[in-house]
């Protein structure tokens, strides 16, 4: 246990000494918020469901550049290197998703906020359920980033071409996530449903990001 904090304190540090941090990408969502209010909102007024797939794509670039940025901050002080020497990479990979998922649920927090300020559709009232459906989205979103992360360590492009790669994993999870956060607000009592497909998304990513690490240490 006391190995895991230590890690998980190494990857907090890291997060921490990237240019900005969590600041920057609370700067870079606010930016995002206000441009599409100045450019849409003040002449038509946004429907709730526009506003969720917004809230979705900016969830999509903030994970993108954190994830980038720690990694970065990995490949440059050789941390996983150092670390995998007597740590299994699965531990490596969960303490690295972690801390940046935490780093987001920051970000989610203030990025509801920020949208229920600028947009009269998202009504501050749904916040939390708001808020939860941001998190298991941005969960879905490290896992998978921190895993293809590691795969692009073995590439020339290094952090470029993650965006690549994560794309065509992602569709899957804006397609039927957003339509499942979009019927559970239609008819309240698809709850469980909703949030077990989000759940399911989770657990799938997760899974197979502790595969490819440790298939990636093995060879």
């Amino acid at each position: 246990m006391s190995l895991f904090l230590n890690l998980l304190k190494k990857d907090f540090y890291l997060i921490g000494r990237s240019l900005g941090g969590v600041v920057s990408l609370f700067t870079l969502s606010v930016s995002v918020v206000f441009i599409f209010y100045t450019s849409i909102e003040v002449n038509e007024m946004l429907s709730a469901r526009s506003i969720r797939g917004l809230k979705w794509a900016i969830i999509f670039i903030l994970n993108f550049v954190i994830v980038s940025q720690s990694l970065w901050e990995e490949r440059e002080s050789m941390g996983w290197e150092a670390s995998s020497s007597y740590v299994s990479p699965t531990y490596l990979y969960i303490s690295k998703s972690i801390t940046i998922w935490f780093c987001t649920i920051l970000v989610n927090a203030l990025l509801i906020l920020v949208l229920s300020i600028f947009f009269q559709n998202m009504v501050l009232e749904r916040y939390l359920g708001e808020w939860l459906f941001a998190n298991l989205g941005s969960g879905c979103l490290v896992f998978l980033g921190v895993s293809l992360g590691v795969v692009a360590f073995e590439s020339r492009l290094k952090e470029i071409i993650i965006p690549l790669l994560q794309l065509p994993f992602s569709i899957p999870l804006f397609l039927f996530g957003l339509e499942a956060e979009n019927r559970y607000w239609m008819e309240p009592g698809l709850y469980l449903p909703s949030i077990g497909l989000l759940l399911f998304f989770l657990l799938f990513y997760g899974t197979l990001g502790s595969i490819m690490v440790e298939t990636l240490q093995n060879e």
